[in-house]
């Protein structure tokens, strides 16, 4: 994993308006739940920069704002927003809160922009019609085409004005996906990309050369690959969006090395990501700093599918950035998304501490619709915030120096989740609902980087169907050092490219070691749109009974008791264990829970809305366990 500079930073944030008013005026109509044509518009947008805001925000615990900056307009169009931001920055350093800018990646509004920048018809993404790529088909935002080097050096300009002179503490890019364009610079470009990747084009496309390919035709969202052009496109487009992300962070890192870099690439979203967007986590997660997680997962019940953001916790930590949570609940409570309870706000703050993200507020600061009035301004939502930001603050220290547990392992390789979309998500999706529910930890692992693969005790393979001779051999290597492998479902039975080996790359190894589930076990019912909808497969907890089997006595922590409570759990040098429970099913409380643990003889347990409690740990043969009282929403428990 890679090392993260902010990782022991206590961040706590705030969305802070992200649109100039410009944009609410063009548009005339809702973006964000803030309405653009309420009369009362002007009057929350000026108190969003007041220092009366400021101070109550920073009271609450909050000391990292995401507001306004570049939206797309032009840098002399939006100058006098700018300069508003610049007070707000100014206001926010004076209560400890630092402030990251608004940029948007993915949309230039043609009718300001191109009056400061009349070459940018030439920066535009095209379709394969060769019409300009808009932005959510609003017809006067272009979007630009991430290979232009004219467009990257404009945003160049933007970075280092954001820094230099607006005193912004990082750049948020937000939208910073790709779609698939057709501009002559992305054809010739594909071209040299496939000519330095495959010297020898015959053995596997059958050409002699690339000099006449053209970029293949945009399907939508395939669940399957076989085609070697339409293969390598996907990998480009991915690489080069990684490569652009480098780029723009690069030169901010080199203009000030402690910028903060916040990146909204739509992930996870959408399980064709590599396809229709260009986004493999690991790519775009290596520039960043923060990743916005910006979907439907908000986090609670629905009927029996539990919705959480735990995935994309669990990527962030495998890859090296931290997430921010910012979700929605489209088509749920209310129109607007947001949460409308007390136990909803607190959730949402729960579960980004428990799993290592960034906790804080999408909703706070969204207008109310009367005069100023923000939703801050409820005196229960408000409460909820701050006695959970306070709780997670007080106990910050309390984690220092602590690690992930590692006892097991799901993997994803680039080509299974690309080129056989639909079978590999469906599996390993229902495969880590199993583990979740079933109250197991267990960690994320890409097999762009495998260096961290013998810290774990147990691997999962769930549909990894495309894995390259090296990462079988990896996973060979791990097995034949003792460690045990679960394979559900047909995994590695084609290499990278898709063809077929005719060999188990997994067999003839030691006896006991692997475990071979069919595909069946993992049969579930699963929507996967704005909000992914996994519910448990009829068979979930043979694949809990197989990785608790082949864990053996490894399992670090394992929670008995309920589907609705997830786990996780963190290692400290000493051997001490710092345990998150979460209640997905509150505001009722939980009941009858028990955590199973390797060792330890003293716990202790401190939820928000009570005081630090000792537990006793008490053996069963030779192993130990503490029942967990009943909580709300929240609980953490450290075991000596």
């Amino acid at each position: 994993m890679v090392e993260r500079k902010l990782e022991a930073e206590s961040l706590y944030w705030a969305w802070w308006g992200w649109e100039p008013l410009d944009h609410y005026r063009r548009l005339s109509g809702n973006a964000g739940a803030v309405d653009g044509r309420a009369p009362s518009l002007r009057e929350w947008y000026d108190r969003l920069h007041s220092k009366e805001l400021v101070k109550l925000m920073a009271d609450i615990g909050i000391n990292l704002a995401v507001t306004h900056f570049f939206k797309g307009f032009g840098l002399k169009h939006e100058h006098d927003e700018q300069m508003r931001t610049k007070a707000l920055v100014q206001l926010a350093h004076e209560h400890g809160i630092r402030v990251l800018g608004y940029c948007q990646s993915r949309s230039l509004y043609y009718e300001t922009f191109l009056l400061e920048e009349p070459e940018a018809t030439d920066w535009i993404q095209r379709d394969q019609l060769g019409q300009p790529r808009t932005w959510g088909g609003a017809y006067y935002r272009w979007a630009p085409c991430i290979m232009n080097r004219d467009f990257r050096s404009y945003m160049k300009r933007v970075i280092r004005f954001g820094l230099e002179e607006i005193g912004l503490d990082g750049i948020h890019f937000d939208n910073c996906y790709a779609q698939p364009c057709y501009c002559e610079t992305c054809q010739q470009a594909f071209r040299k990309w496939l000519s330095e990747r495959y010297p020898s084009p015959r053995e596997r496309f059958g050409l002699a050369s690339f000099d006449a390919v053209r970029l293949p035709p945009e399907r939508r969202s395939p669940g399957s690959i076989n085609d070697p052009l339409i293969q390598a496109w996907v990998r480009f487009r991915c690489e080069a969006l990684g490569e652009y992300l480098d780029d723009l962070s690069d030169y901010a890192r080199s203009l000030r090395p402690d910028v903060i870099v916040l990146g909204n690439p739509a992930y996870p979203r959408n399980p064709h990501a590599t396809h229709d967007i260009s986004v493999w986590a690991p790519l775009v997660g290596k520039a960043l700093d923060l990743m916005f997680a910006e979907n439907g997962q908000f986090p609670g019940m629905d009927e029996e599918a539990l919705i959480s953001q735990v995935r994309a916790y669990k990527h962030a930590a495998a890859i090296g950035y931290r997430v921010i949570s910012t979700t929605w609940q489209r088509g749920r409570e209310n129109r607007l998304g947001l949460p409308e309870t007390a136990s909803q706000i607190k959730l949402q703050v729960a579960e980004a501490a428990a799993n290592g993200g960034i906790p804080g507020t999408n909703w706070a600061l969204r207008p109310m619709g009367e005069g100023d009035r923000m939703r801050i301004d409820r005196a229960e939502w408000r409460q909820a915030l701050k006695e959970y930001l306070l709780f997670v603050q007080a106990n910050r220290d309390s984690m220092r120096g602590a690690q992930r547990v590692k006892d097991v392992a799901v993997l994803y390789s680039f080509a299974s989740e690309a080129f056989d979309t639909r079978r590999a998500t469906a599996i390993r999706l229902a495969t880590e609902e199993a583990l979740l529910r079933g109250g197991l930890t267990w960690e994320a692992l890409f097999t762009d980087d495998m260096s961290e693969l013998d810290d774990f005790s147990v691997l999962v393979l769930a549909g990894q169907s495309h894995l390259s001779d090296c990462e079988c051999a990896a996973i060979r290597a791990f097995v034949e050092k003792g460690k045990k492998l679960i394979l559900i479902g047909e995994n590695g039975y084609r290499d990278e490219t898709g063809l077929e080996r005719g060999v188990d790359p997994f067999g003839n190894l030691p006896d006991g070691a692997v475990t071979r589930l069919p595909a069946q076990v993992a049969d579930s019912e699963i929507t996967v749109d704005y909000t992914a909808r996994i519910a448990l497969s009829k068979d979930w907890r043979v694949i809990v009974d197989a990785v608790a089997r082949a864990a053996s006595d490894g399992l670090t922590v394992r929670l008995f008791g309920s589907t609705k409570v997830t786990v996780n759990a963190y290692e400290f040098p000493s051997g001490d264990l710092a345990v998150h429970l979460v209640n997905y099913r509150t505001p009722r409380k939980t009941e009858g829970l028990r955590l199973q643990v390797k060792r330890g003889t003293t716990a202790r347990i401190v939820t928000p809305e009570g005081a630090e409690t000792v537990l006793q740990v008490r053996s069963d043969g030779d192993k130990r366990f503490i029942d967990v009282p009943g909580f709300a929403v929240y609980a953490l428990i450290t075991v000596s």
